[in-house]
């Protein structure tokens, strides 16, 4: 049976038990998808969304088996509140029935409550060839991109104050349109078609977080920065300060006609993050941003994961004849796929 499972971060809690377990050989899930410290940026719900648990933001299914754990899944809405992240997807290990078996029950009932709250885009990120990559692609998933981790083991000492490039501004909200601009100039178009960013505040949104006071209370220490070279945003740089066991984090964009600011903002960028604590700092970047990073090996930062990000478009149930457009009762469409995947989507009465 899968259940909803309200006002617990469940998965959060058992990514933790089994990390300790690896620790000492042993296992405790099979995490497919998982969210690090490192990859969770996003703005806290607003206040409304906390006092309202029954819209929020993150979503989480437990598959059970006589009140025994068999794996969960938690989704996390963008935005736009048009699309989903799968930011966990497990199955608990030593159990009777198959781990293809939970997992897919898993994936199937999250893209059925996806059509069901009216989203049209449910993305997922998992390491590059795992065997439970082929259960996505059987799924409908698509394969759009692969985002690379790099890590800059720092010294014991602080390094000296790096200066900043002359064309540095601090982040402002009348920057979001050029942000999204320069995302459009460094993107290829089959990922664009595959992330579908209405409009370049959502994009600012989910990348550099809201600009409302109360949530830059529990985003302190977070600096967002653009290189304004006149006619474009040169580059945007994103700094997040890590706390506890969490790292610091760089993100970077370049514009491919400005390459020569990378290495510059990446110096700038560890400096600051090093001024007030010395720890391990994480950037992660596609593998099409080939300035960022030619930049990041040149200062110092090494490879230790690629992840595979995928999409699958969500067909949604037309409850009325009205919010079909056509003449016809019955109509189906032929979609091609943005790899070599051809899907099939049916709109029928209901």
């Amino acid at each position: 049976m899968i259940r909803p499972v309200l006002f617990v971060d469940l998965p959060g809690i058992i990514y933790t038990i089994d990390q300790r377990a690896r620790g000492k050989q042993h296992d405790y899930a099979n995490f497919v998808c998982w969210q690090e410290p490192v990859e969770i940026d996003s703005p806290p719900p607003s206040i409304l969304r906390k006092l309202l648990p029954l819209n929020p933001a993150a979503r989480t299914w437990i598959c059970e088996d006589h009140w025994r754990i068999l794996g969960f899944s938690q989704v996390w809405e963008r935005p736009s509140h048009m699309a989903w992240e799968l930011s966990y997807l497990a199955s608990m290990t030593h159990r009777a029935t198959s781990s293809d078996e939970i997992l897919m029950a898993l994936l199937e009932y999250t893209l059925e409550m996806a059509a069901t709250y009216g989203i049209l885009r449910l993305f997922a990120k998992v390491e590059d060839e795992i065997p439970e990559l082929k259960m996505f692609q059987r799924m409908g998933f698509q394969r759009y991109a692969r985002e690379l981790t790099y890590v800059y083991e720092c010294g014991s000492t602080a390094a000296g104050t790096e200066p900043a490039p002359p064309s540095l501004r601090r982040w402002n909200r009348h920057y979001e349109w050029g942000l999204h601009q320069l995302y459009r100039a460094v993107t290829p178009q089959r990922v664009q078609m595959a992330e579908l960013f209405d409009n370049s505040e959502e994009y600012a949104k989910l990348h550099v977080g809201s600009t409302w006071s109360f949530s830059s209370i529990f985003s302190r220490g977070n600096e967002n920065y653009i290189c304004d070279v006149g006619v474009r945003l040169g580059a945007w740089l994103r700094l997040c300060r890590g706390h506890g066991s969490v790292p610091h984090r760089i993100f970077l964009i370049v514009h491919p006609e400005h390459a020569e600011l990378a290495e510059p903002l990446l110096r700038f960028g560890i400096s600051r993050l090093q001024e007030t604590d010395v720890r391990r700092i994480y950037c992660l970047v596609r593998e099409y941003d080939s300035f960022v990073i030619t930049a990041l090996r040149n200062s110092g930062f090494e490879q230790t994961s690629t992840k595979v990000l995928l999409v699958r478009h969500v067909a949604l149930r037309a409850m009325r004849r009205s919010t079909v457009p056509l003449l016809e009762q019955r109509a189906v469409y032929g979609l091609k796929g943005l790899g070599t995947v051809n899907s099939r989507q049916k709109v029928k009465e209901v």
